[in-house]
Formats: structure tokens, C-alpha cells, sequence
């Protein structure tokens, strides 16, 4: 079951000035995230807390990531949004019936919980996380 929004991820080519300008408009500190924070090496981000519904700015540190090939075909700018779902499993299934197609047959795992990725061309052209947190 979907949950809700959990987050909106932009693509920047130059974090410090992006998560700077943010800060001032937003009149919200950063959190720093490392590349652990992310299910894929080689990102870095900001994390702004606001309210229910997380804003992330993320950069790549190599050209070769999803984020990184973003930037280089069409510059900065929203790359996904993220929605918390209760049980991915089930909840995949029921995305790919109608007729999401996922980037990974399998889920990623870490820290963050459990995640995949849908297709942004069975999304309109949008690419969209799927996020179960970890339970606590």
C-alpha cells in the first residue's frame, strides 16, 4: 500500500552552491548525505526535512551513474520522486500489473530500508522510487 510522498530528488551539478541557495530560500539547515545514505555508489546529497516530505539535492561524483547521465542529457532539475509503501513486495507486483517495469528484478537494501526504481518510460517519463523503511 502506498503510504504517501517521501521525498523529491533534484539532480545539481554543484551541491555546496545548490544545498547554499536552498538553505537561504527554505530558511532550513542540511543534512549532509553520504554515499551510504544512497543505494548506488558515487552520489552525494543534501537532505532538507520538511515536514512529511524530504527534498534531496544529489550530485554524482562520476559521469557513469544514473544521476551523472541525468546531468549530462538534461542538466539539472527534478530526477524522481519517492513513495513510502508499506510492504514492497506485494506492492511491486501490484505496480507491475499495471504495467510498471522496474529497473532491477530485485530490490536494493540498505540502511535506507528497501527500494527499486521504476522505469521512467512506463512512468511518462518519469522515474519513480519505490521506498519501504526500515522497520524499527
Amino acid at each position: 500500500m502506498i503510504n504517501g510522498i517521501y521525498g523529491i530528488n533534484i539532480a545539481v551539478k554543484d551541491l555546496k552552491a545548490a544545498t547554499d541557495r536552498y538553505e537561504k530560500v527554505f530558511g532550513v539547515k542540511a543534512k549532509h548525505l553520504a554515499e551510504t545514505d544512497f543505494a548506488f555508489p558515487n552520489l552525494l546529497g543534501s537532505e532538507f526535512n520538511l515536514g512529511e516530505v524530504k527534498i534531496n539535492l544529489i550530485t554524482s561524483k562520476t559521469e557513469d551513474t544514473s544521476i551523472g547521465q541525468f546531468l549530462s542529457k538534461k542538466g539539472e532539475g527534478l530526477f524522481l520522486f519517492s513513495l513510502k509503501v508499506s510492504n514492497i513486495e506485494e506492492d511491486m507486483n501490484r505496480m507491475k500489473e499495471g504495467g510498471a517495469t522496474f529497473v532491477s528484478p530485485s530490490n536494493f537494501t540498505g540502511a535506507f530500508g528497501k527500494v527499486n526504481f521504476i522505469h521512467p518510460k512506463s512512468m511518462n517519463g518519469v522515474q519513480i522510487e519505490v521506498l519501504e523503511l526500515p522497520k524499527n
